[in-house]
């Protein structure tokens, strides 16, 4: 019996973006998208640029390999979201997103939910470098799918990593593995979510998040579960992991997480963009 070789996600094609600071906010002086990713950059309200992300195909199907490089020059904050969830449709695709944050740049990275469909096979890496006085606040979440349509957790595999460096030292190097035999073990939690704070605009605000779950009751068979780690030796920031058995509240205790550190820098990713 002749095996047969799984297809290979093609090379992907890599859409770029650089923020820079200006007089009054921070301002998109290149974007370019690269094969179905696309980028737009609605001028919001406050001082930061964005970036949305969008696909043609509204989601990725089989063979779809996107990537994407930000560089945030000195002293600019910019939002890297995404238009809505990324549905990730049956088949292989992959989708690499790359940060560069400068010498005292805020980058808020905080797309909206991965969905994988059934038979989905999907690899994520999100790379972020810090600049020793850059800061970060950043979310990923990964849901369960389709669970109106009974698919529940029936992606045949996904695959995320999170790598993040602070002055060219790597802090964080986090991935998540979940097939079918992994995915059963979810039982009845519907979606994973990560927080992260780092830098030094955020690294107090990391800590009294610590401190906060550090004093909070442990209760079994809690809706939502939501753990922390420090970074290194504490005081670079902290790494937060959310599980819920609704999308909606880990969705919720990720903002939690995060919404005083994007007040700080001036915005509200979750506002409306346009």
């Amino acid at each position: 019996m002749t095996a047969v070789a799984e297809p290979a996600v093609a090379e992907p094609a890599v859409a770029v973006a650089v923020v820079g600071r200006g007089p009054e906010r921070s301002d998109v002086l290149r974007a370019r998208g690269a094969g179905p990713l696309r980028l737009l950059c609605p001028r919001a309200a406050g001082g930061a640029a964005w970036i949305v992300t969008s696909s043609l195909g509204g989601g990725l199907v089989d063979g779809d390999a996107l990537a994407l490089e930000v560089t945030v020059e000195p002293g600019a904050t910019c939002i890297v979201t995404s238009q809505a969830s990324t549905k990730v449709y049956r088949g292989a695709s992959s989708l690499r997103t790359a940060v560069r944050v400068r010498e005292g740049a805020i980058a808020l990275v905080v797309p909206d939910p991965v969905v994988p469909f059934g038979g989905a096979r999907f690899e994520q890496v999100t790379e972020v470098a810090l600049d020793a006085g850059a800061s970060l606040a950043l979310s990923d979440v990964v849901t369960a799918g389709r669970v109106a349509y009974g698919e529940r957790w029936s992606a045949a595999r996904v695959v995320t990593t999170l790598e993040l460096a602070v002055a060219g030292e790597r802090v964080v190097l986090d991935r998540l593995l979940l097939d079918r035999g992994g995915a059963r073990r979810m039982r009845r939690f519907e979606a994973l979510g990560t927080a992260l704070l780092a830098g030094p605009r955020f690294a107090d605000l990391a800590a009294a998040g610590l401190a906060r779950l550090a004093e909070a009751p442990v209760v079994r068979g809690a809706p939502v579960i939501v753990a922390g780690s420090p970074l290194g030796d504490g005081t670079l920031g902290a790494l937060f992991r959310v599980a819920g058995e609704r999308v909606e509240a880990v969705t919720g205790a990720i903002r939690d997480l995060l919404r005083t550190a994007c007040a700080r820098a001036g915005q509200d990713p979750w506002a409306r963009r346009w």
